[in-house]
């Protein structure tokens, strides 16, 4: 009969959970570690960013930074760090453009408010901003008799005079619109509407010429009644049709004659 050997009893250790502490406090550490590793700036790539930058937007100064040696002094890297602060801001030259043509019609605007203010008040003039410039809209009765081309008062001619000297030292092309009713016409002078429009269209033109505004930035068109302001359902609204308006052009593309300077340039 065999012997039945007792097994010793295992001791416990009550300080095993420290092994597991201790790795943990370890693995704990190193993922700091790599974190604070990867967060930490890489100073060669920031300088050959550096470098690479200043070459592209500054050609001069980065001929003098590429001449120094790779690994220099803290003063050299510096340096190439405050380059950066100093690279001029790229600025579309059409969009700078733009912006300055945008900011000088306005000022002409308000120019225009303030000169013609009485008038704008009676009604017989409007000035307004639109999205093809700034847009001057006379009442035909202020200008001319029914049915004439000719400016048939001084304080009408009078007012397109004090206009010119603004509009000259803008730069700005200047489309001349004359608008009608509705109302037919038709006599010796004028077959219809489309005549009259355009004819006190070019009266007002030929005002703005001999005030000195170049010719080339002169246009004159006539509408007849095919662009109403309002409904011509009444005396009123008629009236308000019947119009010359003056338009400073803010576009270049809309500068009478551009297609064919455009053309030529070609």
């Amino acid at each position: 009969m065999k012997r039945r050997v007792r097994q010793p009893e295992e001791i416990e250790h009550h300080d095993r959970w420290l092994v597991s502490y201790s790795d943990f406090i370890t693995l704990l550490f190193a993922f700091f570690v790599v974190m604070y590793s990867s967060s930490s700036v890489n100073q060669s790539k920031y300088s050959q960013l550096s470098s690479s930058m200043n070459s592209a937007f500054n050609p001069t100064k980065s001929k003098s930074l590429d001449n120094k040696e790779p690994g220099g002094s803290t003063e050299n890297s510096e340096f190439k760090d405050k380059q950066i602060s100093k690279i001029p801001a790229i600025i579309d030259p059409i969009l700078s453009s733009k912006s300055k043509n945008n900011l000088a019609l306005i000022k002409m605007e308000k120019d225009l408010t303030k000169a013609l203010k009485p008038l704008i008040l009676a009604g017989k003039i409007g000035v307004s901003q639109t999205p093809r410039g700034i847009r001057i809209d006379i009442k035909d009765s202020y200008l001319f008799n029914p049915g004439s081309t000719k400016i048939a008062n001084t304080e009408g001619l009078d007012t397109l005079e004090q206009i010119a000297p603004i509009l000259l030292n803008s730069g700005q092309s200047i489309a001349i619109e004359g608008h009608t009713d509705n109302a037919p016409i038709k006599n010796k002078s004028f077959p219809s509407n489309w005549e009259l429009s355009a004819i006190r269209a070019t009266t007002v033109l030929n005002v703005f010429s001999q005030k000195g505004i170049s010719e080339d930035r002169l246009s004159a068109s006539g509408f007849g009644a095919s662009r109403p302001i309002a409904s011509n359902d009444t005396a009123e609204s008629k009236a308000s049709n019947r119009r010359v308006s003056i338009m400073i052009l803010r576009d270049k593309a809309e500068q009478p004659g551009s297609d064919l300077l455009q053309t030529k340039g070609e």
